[in-house]
């Protein structure tokens, strides 16, 4: 991504301060580790748009719905390879699904008629993007490079009763990796900000699912706040003098609610319909063990719910061939970059002088006597976001493959921070003048598996 822009050059200033620990941590760096893909998954999982907790019987789905594996009746073993690529030329090959199910049926004719087990691997979200920004008139660049992403490793147990409620419920062990490169050069200055975010995390999801007839199955499922704790390190270089620092902190990502529709025609076709929310105004982080009031309020200020529409559909053609489609929207969890900017005093801390103050009273003042040297760097503001998914598989008694391809679309604001001379108030944007940024990325998704 290529941006020409004449005021640019203010990233120098930006990129020329020592990082601070307690206001690297500010509502724009939570909120965009916290977000995730909705469609990654399995390929046929991915084909279908990520629509189907209520068809169920894909690994996958337990994400959105804890009892869809019990809504199924083979157990299997399977595994998906993602290749990864974006506008900007990155390239990346990995393992984003992996599974093993266990369908126990108990041989009853009512009541508590079998019980499923599962053990599944999933990438949630992937972080590679570059971003490059030229200013002819400074003579200087700016190259922005992220990568990793976020996986979780799930075990589940869901039943079914009577071939018309089913129950479930998962414990999820999270892992994030985030990387980050910000490069600033010009005739007179080089700066080179690095970061490296390793963390860990937990959560729960609890889902039901109720069929009323052969046709129609609906469902409901909740997923706990995920507590991530992050080890973080990083190096800031300032024409050749060298910054280091690590410190640990916490994210509380948000609640998410879903609600899911099934269709079934038989074994000629199946179409999905999921909805979620999450309510990011309930984010929250901590440093130190403290939580830092001036990031909650700018949270609650800023940050909004996301709603999250899934469809998709499955058709069989011929024998165990079935064609897939999908679509998945995400809305922005967060206002307007011009709106939020005019709501916050700062990102993270605030600004007095030359210094950074941990917090500061309603009248602007300085709480505690600690000051920081503050980052002026680059933020990514998300918003909308779209995934267009196709695909197709074979199923046979003992082996099945899939194939999938994902479009992802999306679009976001970038914000540069400038200190306003004896103001506590930091931040400004350039969105309006540098305009909504758009950028895609692709997703090449081959599952296989067997059945047994």
């Amino acid at each position: 991504m290529k941006i020409g822009y004449f005021g640019i050059a203010l990233c120098a200033t930006a990129l020329s301060a020592t990082i601070a620990n307690a206001q690297d941590i500010n509502a724009y760096k939570l909120l965009n580790l916290s977000l995730e893909d909705p469609t990654l998954g399995s390929a046929r999982y991915a084909g279908m748009g990520g629509a189907m907790g209520a068809i169920g019987g894909v690994s996958s789905a337990l994400k959105d719905n804890a009892a869809s594996i019990a809504a199924g009746t083979k157990s299997d073993i399977g595994l998906t390879f993602d290749l990864y690529s974006n506008n900007d030329g990155q390239c990346s090959f990995a393992v984003s699904d992996a599974s093993l199910l266990f369908n126990i049926d108990h041989n009853n004719n009512s009541g508590y008629m079998s019980s499923a087990l599962a053990i599944t691997y999933n990438r949630n979200r992937t972080f590679d993007s570059d971003m490059f920004i030229e200013d002819r008139i400074y003579n200087s660049t700016t190259n922005d490079h992220e990568e990793g992403g976020t996986d979780a490793i799930n075990f589940a147990y869901a039943g079914n009763i009577n071939n018309q409620f089913y129950f479930g419920v998962a414990v999820g062990i999270t892992d994030l990796r985030f990387e980050k490169n910000n490069i600033y050069r010009d005739d007179n200055v080089y700066n080179d900000y690095e970061i490296s975010a390793d963390g860990t995390g937990c959560n729960f999801n609890v889902g039901l699912l109720y069929q009323p007839t052969d046709f129609l199955r609906v469902g409901v499922g909740i997923q706990t706040p995920t507590l991530y704790n992050i080890d973080e390190s990083w190096s800031f270089i300032e024409n050749k003098k060298e910054t280091l620092d690590d410190y640990p902190y916490k994210i509380h990502t948000p609640m998410k609610f879903s609600a899911q529709l099934g269709f079934m025609v038989g074994d000629r076709a199946n179409i999905g319909i999921d909805y979620s929310m999450r309510n990011y105004t309930r984010m929250w982080g901590e440093f130190a063990n403290l939580k830092m009031r001036q990031l909650e309020k700018d949270i609650k200020d800023i940050c909004k719910t996301q709603h999250t529409l899934k469809v998709g559909a499955e058709v069989n053609v011929v024998g165990g061939l079935d064609l897939r489609a999908g679509y998945a929207i995400c809305t922005a969890p967060v206002l307007e970059a011009k709106e939020a900017c005019d709501k916050l005093a700062s990102l993270g801390g605030a600004y007095v002088g030359d210094y950074w103050y941990p917090d500061y009273d309603k009248d602007g003042n300085p709480i505690s006597d600690d000051y920081y040297h503050g980052p002026l760097y680059s933020f990514t503001s998300p918003k909308l976001r779209q995934y267009i998914s196709a695909g197709f598989g074979y199923s046979g008694r003992v082996a099945y493959v899939d194939f999938a391809y994902i479009r992802k679309l999306a679009t976001v604001q970038y914000m540069l921070q400038q200190p306003y001379e004896g103001t506590c108030d930091l931040v400004s944007t350039y969105a309006n003048e540098l305009g909504d940024q758009k950028y895609g990325s692709n997703h090449f998704m081959l599952s296989f598996g067997f059945h047994f």
